[in-house]
Parts: structure tokens; sequence; C-alpha cells
């Protein structure tokens, strides 16, 4: 497999190349410092399985590198690397198409996890982003979830984290979730990854039982108070 890192910082190139050789057995690594330097090699490889993208390298043109590498290779796994956490930027590129928003200041072993994650068929959502958009995105949905104590085990949650668990309880899959909160369907897997993680659960039906315990009855029967 042939994975394309481009990025016009030499040094970042550099310190990326040996956790990308570990991705897979045989793996090269084609390095390009520009996005026209990338669209080349791109064209040019013969078992291209990933393309990770710097995002203001030269030629990037904001998204316009992301969306010109999807249309000429949609089914492609393109990742964006970027040094900034602004939400906005791993938000426009999630919604243009990329499968990963990876900051520059993550840990090179939790780069291959994303990228393994990504290369399996799954999208990569940074935790900023979708914790920023609880703080500015909240519905009404959200409104009716209640206080959570203290000491519970639901405290760690994010108010969107209790209103995807509240509907979890009920049964809900996640294109319900998604549609009843103005989410993505990545988004809710994402936020489920989250939520599975700070739970100490493995799967959905280990999640609901915890919320049970913890006093949650489900949306269903709090719209019902």
């Amino acid at each position: 497999m042939q994975i394309l890192l481009a990025d016009d910082h030499a040094m970042v190139r550099d310190g990326l190349v040996p956790f990308l050789e570990r991705l897979e057995p045989g793996t090269k690594v084609l390095e390009a410092s520009s996005f026209e330097e990338a669209l080349t090699a791109a064209r040019a490889a013969t078992d291209l399985g990933m393309a990770i993208l710097d995002l203001y390298m030269p030629g990037m043109d904001g998204l316009g590198g992301l969306a010109t590498l999807r249309r000429e290779f949609p089914d492609l796994p393109i990742v964006i690397l970027s040094g900034s956490t602004k939400p906005e930027d791993a938000f426009q590129a999630i919604e243009n198409g990329a499968c990963g928003f990876v900051p520059k200041t993550m840990r090179g072993e939790t780069i291959i996890g994303v990228l393994r994650l990504v290369l399996s068929g799954e999208k990569y959502i940074p935790p900023f982003l979708f914790e920023h958009r609880d703080t500015v995105g909240t519905t009404s949905a959200s409104a009716s979830t209640p206080s959570i104590a203290p000491g519970s085990p639901l405290s760690s949650l994010t108010p969107r984290e209790r209103d995807i668990l509240d509907m979890i309880v009920d049964g809900a899959p996640n294109k319900v979730i998604a549609r009843a909160l103005t989410l993505q369907e990545v988004t809710v897997k994402a936020h489920l990854r989250n939520m599975f993680r700070k739970l100490g659960v493995a799967n959905r039906t280990e999640a609901a039982r915890v919320a049970l315990v913890a006093g949650m009855t489900g949306r269903k029967a709090l719209e019902k108070v």
C-alpha cells in the first residue's frame, strides 16, 4: 500500500514517515511539499491507499485542494493534517469530504490508531470538535435532560452525550438519534466511542444498563413528564 503524505515542512514529514510505514507491512510513503506535488504523486501512484494533506500547505487553497483530490479519487480515504485546532477548520474539512482531521500536536502512536480507524472505513472526528458543538449547539432536546449528581457515573458525559444516552435507553438506532439531534451519523458514532470510554463499557447494552442504574429513564419517559 502507498500512502501520500503532503506537508510543506520536511521536519513534519520526517517525523511521521516512520510511523506511517508501520501501518501495514510493505507500506510505502509518497512525500510531497505542495498540493501540486501531491496531485502529481497521487495520479502516478499504483496502489494508493490513503492521502494525508496539510491544511495550509502551498496550493491547498483552503479546502480547494481537498475538493480537487476528492473529485479525482472519490473512494480514497483523505485525512487532513493541521496545526490548527479551530473547530471551524475541523468541521469544514469533515463536511467537505475528509475522513479525519488530525492535529499536528497529536502523538505519533495516536495518529497511527486514527489512520487505522480511517483505513477500516470509519471517520475520525477530533474530540474538540464535537465538544465545541455541544457548548454552542444545544437543542431543545438537551433542555429536557435532567441534572446529574456529581458522584454519578454519568457526570463525566457532556450534555450531548447524555442526550444520546437517553435515546439509547429507549433503543433508538444511530440513524434515529442523528435525525432527532440534527447530527450526522458519523458524529453520533464518535460520541458513542467517547461515551463508552468514559463509562468504561464496551457496547450500547452496557451503556444503557449503567444509565438505568444511575436513574436515567429514557427520552420517551422524560417527554411524558
